[in-house]
């Protein structure tokens, strides 16, 4: 079953449970953020309009702010995570019909994601070191619930683009964990 949910075409993704915040000029996406905070849904924001296929994030509105009379600040969660099937452009905004993307296989031990969470610590101090204005992650998320334990570790790693794209691609949920454990030893290493 396609369900259908506004689209913001913003250039990135988010993980589920990340926060962050949307800067909104655009008078099209100014209409979609006014119509999901009157009407209190979500929407979805993702990579660009034009491909097929794509994940995307089901976001929702935590906090917005009026910035100007052109330009809102909108502070947004990741819900979930969804894969596009048709992107409907003859709207006032972007429409997208999207498929689940479903999770498989099994998420790593509850040892394993606790030496990840000690390393990723380790990667983030050195690259502070390094010049990275960041501070150094507290975890809250419990490792008995591995999958959210995996989300988050992926939330606070400072990673490249194209390693947070792989990662919200891979649906088999070790490969995910193989990908955030392989970047943060190569980052250690280097």
């Amino acid at each position: 079953m396609l369900v259908e949910f506004p689209f913001f075409a913003a250039g990135i993704n988010y993980f589920p449970g990340e926060i962050s915040a949307l800067r909104v000029f655009e008078p099209r996406y100014l209409l979609l953020i006014g119509d999901s905070i009157v009407n209190s849904k979500s929407f979805l924001v993702g990579r660009n309009m034009e491909e097929l296929g794509q994940v995307v994030s089901e976001v929702e509105i935590l906090e917005h702010q009026d910035i100007s009379n052109a330009e809102q600040l909108v502070v947004i969660e990741c819900k979930n995570l969804y894969k596009v099937k048709e992107i409907i452009t003859e709207n006032e905004y972007p429409i997208c019909k999207i498929n689940d993307h479903n999770d498989v296989g099994l998420p790593p031990g509850v040892n394993e994601l606790d030496i990840l969470e000690k390393n990723i610590k380790k990667m983030t101090a050195k690259l502070i070191e390094q010049g990275l204005n960041t501070t150094i992650p507290e975890f809250l998320v419990d490792s008995e619930n591995r999958i959210n334990k995996l989300w988050e570790l992926c939330i606070y790693t400072p990673m490249d683009l194209e390693t947070k794209n792989y990662i919200l691609n891979q649906n088999d949920i070790f490969k995910r964990y193989e990908t955030l454990l392989n970047y943060v030893e190569s980052v250690l290493n280097s």
